[in-house]
């Protein structure tokens, strides 16, 4: 009788582990994850992960700016860990204990990324760019049209280092989706 019951007990811890699992699934990539088949096929990428030592400064700016909301956030050993989204858009903000060191051609306090963490589609760049500097958003780059024309761009610094461009889609304006598709 103790045997039957150890390997149910068993069998319980077993279902309790891949449902504990599952809702972190569910927490920190969405149900697209789970669903694929309604997923839709465009190739966008639909996740970005950055690392700040300003992590909960991170979370409210990305929230407060640029409008995505938090799906959940836990406590790690390593540090703390939130998923925000944005028309379908997932970014991890993870807990760093330092920040990378400046390369020597930095002047500013701060060295900003080269190259662009995170493209956000938005319906228009001139009107998102006007509404992020009144907020007192660190402009980088104006709105300029590309060279091929097919998307206005502009970049903007977050919080602390990370690059971030805004796309809006000129030539074919089913490109942009509200829904991030």
């Amino acid at each position: 009788m103790r045997a039957g019951q150890s390997i149910v007990s068993k069998g319980w811890q077993s279902l309790r582990q891949v449902l504990l699992a599952a809702q972190l699934i569910i927490a920190c990539f969405g149900l697209s994850v789970l669903l694929p088949a309604l997923a839709d096929t465009d190739p966008r990428p639909s996740s970005a992960s950055i690392r700040t030592p300003d992590f909960d400064e991170s979370v409210s700016w990305y929230q407060d700016k640029l409008g995505f909301r938090l799906l959940g956030s836990q406590s790690l050993v390593a540090g703390r860990k939130a998923v925000l989204e944005r028309s379908g858009f997932l970014i991890e903000i993870s807990e760093a204990d330092h920040i990378l060191q400046q390369e020597p051609e930095a002047t500013a306090a701060v060295q900003v990324t080269k190259a662009p963490v995170v493209s956000l589609l938005v319906p228009d760049v001139d009107r998102e760019v006007r509404r992020l500097d009144e907020a007192g958003v660190d402009i980088l780059q104006p709105p300029q049209d590309e060279l091929n024309g097919s998307y206005r761009t502009a970049q903007i610094r977050d919080n602390g280092r990370h690059r971030i461009e805004l796309r809006e889609p000129l030539d074919d304006p089913s490109r942009f989706h509200p829904m991030g598709r």
